[in-house]
């Protein structure tokens, strides 16, 4: 039986009929498109392990820039636990890069270096949390870009500010094994010694002597040294402030963003003093209006918990990967890239961030004093002054 449509009026008739239906299903097709997969953004930090003091917060900070308004909007989050292990940080990140437009992550230079070329090697740019060697742009490859200070800066920062508080001659107290503590040392020894006259007058290198086998040598300085200075990752922290706290107990104590974590505010059991670290944002009394109504953000979506700066420096590298992807106009990964090396004055929790002048920014450098077990802003260090 032939099935062909003749009848002119039959054939308008199942037309006016299917209009409707084809209608409704470009309306499906419409909603689809809507719905379509958005940017994946990489949140890589340690979630567990030694760096996870620093690593939960700074994480905590960058889900909250995801999770609401163009956060939300333009990108799908994939979270990423480095373990603090820097074969688990490349493997993990080797994975996550397959999808990615952007990552944002890392509050230590060892597993950046490890990691970062992963998404780099793909186009995929990297906006680094925390990780402050300033040569990590060069060694991680083209779309590297720090939204903290580097090593440099805070260094002159803890030098200057040691040697006009207390005096210029300082014990050093680092890891050669490890690329932050190594780097730090290193900035703060030559500033100390060729910019400010001072010098380092002992060094201990955690990779050749224990720290309590520290604080004999200490004692016997003790009229040689105005303060110590230390260069330590967040697991080092105890032991080292113990010993040095067992031979001098009210002797300065300078040292980097490596102390700011709880962990800074105990010493074998008592509230600590005479302890000054540097650190990338001030969150307390005083604090600017920007890093005040992140604290209450930050508190409202963590049950209460107060914020770290690591939190407000995990918020501001999300932050620039939302800023950029928006000015992009587009999910690629060269297009996203592109946007950051512009990024000018973007005005974040932790201070201003430029890109102008390459992807290390020149940011203020906070000083913060522990004493009797709480936290204090002792003074705003910021560069060129």
């Amino acid at each position: 039986m032939d099935r062909r449509i003749n009848s002119p009026a039959l054939a308008l008739g199942i037309c006016s009929l299917l209009i409707p239906v084809v209608l409704a299903l470009g309306s499906c097709w419409a909603m689809q498109s809507v719905d379509a997969p958005r940017a994946v953004v990489v949140i890589a930090v340690a979630e567990t392990g030694a760096q996870s003091p620093l690593g939960v917060p700074a994480g905590m900070g960058a889900a909250l820039a995801f999770a609401s308004g163009d956060g939300a909007t333009l990108f799908d989050v994939q979270r990423v636990d480095t373990r603090s292990d820097n074969a688990a940080a490349a493997q993990a990140a080797a994975m996550a890069a397959k999808g990615a437009s952007i990552a944002v992550g890392f509050t230590d230079s060892d597993p950046a270096l490890a990691a970062a070329p992963a998404f780099t090697k793909r186009g995929v740019p990297v906006v680094v949390i925390g990780a402050t060697d300033p040569a990590l742009p060069a060694r991680c490859g083209p779309g590297t870009f720090l939204a903290c200070f580097g090593d440099d800066a805070q260094a002159i920062a803890g030098a200057e500010f040691g040697a006009a508080r207390f005096g210029k001659r300082a014990a050093v107290i680092f890891d050669s094994r490890r690329d932050y503590t190594r780097t730090l040392a290193g900035f703060f020894r030559t500033h100390l010694g060729s910019k400010l006259g001072g010098s380092a007058v002992a060094e201990f290198d955690l990779a050749s002597v224990a720290a309590p086998a520290i604080a004999p040598h200490l004692l016997e300085m003790s009229k040689d040294i105005d303060f110590v200075y230390v260069a330590l990752q967040p697991e080092q922290v105890a032991d080292v402030l113990k010993s040095v706290r067992s031979a001098l107990p009210s002797m300065p104590i300078v040292g980097g963003d490596g102390l700011d974590f709880e962990g800074v505010l105990q010493v074998a059991g008592a509230p600590a003093s005479g302890v000054f670290y540097t650190t990338h944002a001030w969150l307390g009394q005083g604090a600017s209006p920007e890093a005040a109504a992140f604290a209450a953000s930050y508190a409202k979506a963590n049950a209460g918990m107060q914020p770290t700066a690591f939190s407000a420096l995990g918020y501001d590298a999300a932050m620039l990967a939302v800023d950029a992807r928006r000015r992009a106009g587009s999910d690629a990964p060269a297009a996203i890239a592109a946007a950051l090396a512009a990024t000018r004055d973007f005005r974040g929790v932790t201070g201003t961030i430029s890109y102008a002048n390459g992807p290390v920014p020149a940011k203020d450098v906070w000083v913060i004093e522990v004493k009797a077990g709480t936290r204090a802003l002792a003074q705003r260090w910021s560069p060129g002054r």
